[in-house]
């Protein structure tokens, strides 16, 4: 690897962050990684580096395609944010009104705004499922419909790890005739120029960058923050809301790199595309959407216990919001998403700036931006400020 660990362009005033970007790769933290920084709606940092595979022979290209995970919740939630915008449904709308099957087990108030803000209770299956359950859309929107919340639908909230992305994608479909994946596509990403995904074509199959698990320490004691031991202590429980959520089913190692998982629809999970893209599309959320969907979306509509995740989060409307103890973005007001394993993307506007950090090299106990993602997030604003 030459001296200059990053590829591609930064405005001379953001050589900072580019530093920022590198020193993860000097520190032995990062593998492959993009980054990008959007500045009023300029790219202003577009560097990537590194390899998409652990044994550093194939180079990460500007056009790598990066699962981004849970960032996959906010790309797939703006899709149904757009649908309400353009007038297919409102955020008043009662799901059993699109989908008459969800109405089982007092669920036949739940709105939209309740899914969209982690309040409808369908955080996962309280029976053991097949662990192949997501590549089949139907059986899991049928189980949804037919499973008994964790708590009444608008009582508490609770992150929809994995079914967020079912749930909204189902009223989507339902609503539009169009999947999560083809409204992407055509209403968003093709019109855009963004190159971001939600199920590949095969033909993309060859610039995805291989997931690296986190890499374990064994024999170290660890200290977890106590609200990350808090879900821990529950995570191999599946009688507990953070148990279903995360483990019903318990998917296999490095299911994330199979072509399966690439190129099936998961909306809250297994999104694809380039941080330039991630960064744009977070940066023009305002404009995709209408004044009044815009304004509810980055309001708070769920705060204080998550009944998952076991801390403080903050939630609009599919969206993360910025909070001391859960926080998306440097500042509040910013909004977006973290992805497992240390990914982050978000906009400030107050500052008019969009970010995407997106990696290979997955890190232990992350909920929101990995030590990465932050650090040069960071910089971006030390650099605009200058």
């Amino acid at each position: 690897m030459s001296h200059t660990l990053a590829h591609g362009h930064a405005d001379p005033r953001f050589q900072e962050t580019v530093a920022a970007f590198e020193a993860g790769f000097r520190a032995g933290r990062d593998v492959g990684a993009a980054v990008a920084v959007v500045v009023d709606g300029k790219v202003v940092v577009d560097v990537w580096g590194g390899h998409i595979d652990r044994k550093n022979t194939q180079p990460w290209q500007q056009n790598t395609l990066c699962c981004m995970f849970s960032i996959s919740k906010a790309v797939s939630s703006i899709c149904l944010l757009q649908a309400v915008s353009q007038g297919h449904l409102s955020l008043n709308t009662h799901i059993v009104d699109v989908w008459p099957e969800f109405a089982p087990h007092n669920k036949a108030n739940a709105t939209v705004t309740d899914l969209l803000s982690h309040r409808i209770g369908l955080v996962g299956f309280r029976q053991p499922v097949p662990k192949d359950v997501y590549y089949h859309w139907d059986d899991v929107c049928q189980r949804l419909a037919d499973e008994v919340p964790w708590w009444t639908p608008g009582e508490k909230h609770g992150y929809h790890a994995r079914t967020l992305g079912f749930l909204t994608g189902e009223v989507l479909k339902r609503t539009t005739g169009k999947t999560v994946g083809q409204w992407l596509t055509q209403n968003i990403a093709t019109p855009a120029g963004f190159d971001l995904h939600i199920g590949l074509n095969n033909s993309d199959l060859g610039r995805c960058a291989d997931m690296l698990p986190a890499r374990v320490q064994l024999g170290a004691q660890k200290t977890w923050p106590e609200p990350m031991q808090r879900m821990l202590n529950n995570m191999n429980n599946l009688q507990t809301p953070t148990g279903a959520a995360f483990q019903n089913p318990s998917l296999p190692p490095r299911y994330m790199n199979s072509p399966e998982f690439r190129l099936a629809q998961i909306p809250a999970l297994n999104g694809h595309g380039t941080a330039t893209s991630v960064a744009r599309l977070m940066a023009a959320v305002p404009e995709l959407l209408s004044s009044d969907v815009y304004h509810s979306a980055i309001q708070t509509h769920s705060y204080g216990p998550d009944e998952v995740l076991k801390s403080t989060t903050r939630f609009g409307l599919g969206l993360m919001l910025h909070d001391s103890e859960s926080p998306i973005g440097i500042r509040p007001g910013s909004y977006g998403h973290a992805g497992a394993g240390g990914s982050m993307a978000f906009y400030d506007p107050d500052a008019k700036l969009g970010f995407a950090f997106l990696m290979n090299q997955m890190q232990e106990g992350v909920v929101t931006g990995g030590t990465s993602a932050m650090h040069i997030a960071r910089t971006a604003y030390e650099c605009l400020e200058k």
